[in-house]
């Protein structure tokens, strides 16, 4: 098949979270299985953008068998602060860019590319899939999200061929949006099974950042309101008797990390926590292993890939009750819940795991649980079988 993702976002931009990540790895799976794909995306990097030197390589060489087109955002700072992704270009080009496609997955909801795919999908009657990657609830900027589903969004979902829900909370979502449930479809998070296998001997990561003999306590995500590191820091004040944990928070700066920096000073922890930026790659999966225990603290979160690696790494995971996962992760050793926003019920269950962790022979079975129902290559292939029922 010739398959078309539109995206707002996409590989190297994987700071922006878990939809491009997951994005791009269906994408390579999707080209391993042999089909062709083509990426509509932005140049959006973070706060800067992609390079131009990035650009014109993809472009000529392909990224990983894809041919990917980068579109210039009008600005790069509405990109990176508000999230407004406005390519000029794209609206032009992009009934020439789709015409061949015989499938389009439109990843992300309100955006201005997803309106311009619509069109396109429209006029020239393609069938396309939506994954709104945990944007449907209007949280945040409700008037101007109320405006975009009263232009184009009510139409965007309404004309959807089907909706890939990463999560049963998004499915929920998109019921109470009016999506009938025959239109509703379950396509999780993925990892790289390859990414977790012959990793490096534990201690790099630690090593590397001045912070060896000492408990780990890992927060991956964007530094946002909605992730809750501020609920992790307040549950770390609250732990005592444990002079060698110590906090990392690892994630792009999206809004909050000003205010997280003033409270652990407010709390008197500056010295027990290490910012690191975005992480990736080898260096993420390295603080994964070297990591006692991982906490998810969110306030909101839909299928988070965070928790698939660390098991991957079998590294235990402290997850918010706001995340549902419903039956598609039954109870597994080392992923414990904690009540949403609950500050000493986090604290509690980090002491219990830093004091008792997860029996090993345990977490290596939930290891292979993850790599084996969660990879890739599995996830594409449900998105194949889906495609393939559309046209």
């Amino acid at each position: 098949m010739h398959i078309a993702f539109v995206i707002p976002y996409f590989y190297p931009a994987l700071g922006y979270g878990g939809a491009p990540r997951l994005a791009y790895e269906m994408a390579r799976a999707l080209t391993r299985r042999g089909h062709q794909l083509t990426i509509l995306t932005t140049d959006a990097g973070g706060a800067g953008r992609i390079s131009a030197n990035d650009i014109q390589e993809a472009q000529h060489s392909g990224v990983d068998g894809m041919q990917v087109h980068y579109y210039r955002n009008l600005s790069n700072g509405l990109a990176h602060r508000h999230r407004i992704f406005f390519p000029l270009a794209v609206f032009q080009d992009i009934r020439h860019r789709l015409s061949e496609a015989e499938i389009i997955h439109v990843h992300d909801f309100r955006s201005f590319l997803s309106v311009a795919a619509h069109r396109a999908a429209r006029s020239q009657r393609t069938p396309y899939v939506l994954s709104p990657h945990g944007s449907l609830p209007p949280m945040g900027k409700a008037t101007a999200k109320a405006v975009f589903d009263f232009l184009w969004g009510k139409a965007i979902l309404r004309d959807a061929a089907a909706v890939c829900v990463v999560s049963p909370l998004e499915a929920k979502d998109a019921a109470s949006a009016g999506v009938d449930l025959s239109r509703i479809h379950p396509l999780p998070a993925a990892i790289d099974p390859n990414q977790y296998t012959g990793l490096s001997c534990r201690g790099a990561f630690a090593s590397r950042w001045g912070i060896q003999n000492r408990r780990i306590v890992l927060f991956l995500g964007r530094l946002h309101w909605i992730k809750g590191a501020d609920i992790l820091i307040e549950a770390m004040s609250r732990i005592h008797g444990l002079a060698d944990v110590h906090l990392v928070i690892a994630g792009m700066d999206d809004g909050a990390g000003q205010q997280l920096r003033s409270l652990l000073k407010l709390k008197r922890l500056e010295q027990s926590v290490t910012f690191t930026g975005f992480l990736d790659g080898t260096e993420k999966a390295n603080a994964l292993r070297d990591s006692s225990v991982v906490v998810l603290p969110s306030r909101r979160e839909g299928f988070p890939i965070t928790v698939l690696e660390a098991l991957a790494t079998q590294t235990p995971v402290i997850l918010t009750s706001a995340c549902d996962l419903g039956t598609w992760i039954h109870a597994q050793p080392g992923l414990i819940s904690f009540q949403s926003e609950d500050v000493e019920d986090l604290a509690q269950k980090l002491t219990g795991v830093l004091c008792a962790p997860p029996d090993p022979k345990a977490m290596a079975e939930t290891r292979n649980f993850v790599l084996k129902e969660f990879s890739s290559d599995a996830i594409a292939a449900r998105a194949e079988v889906l495609y393939r029922s559309l046209l």
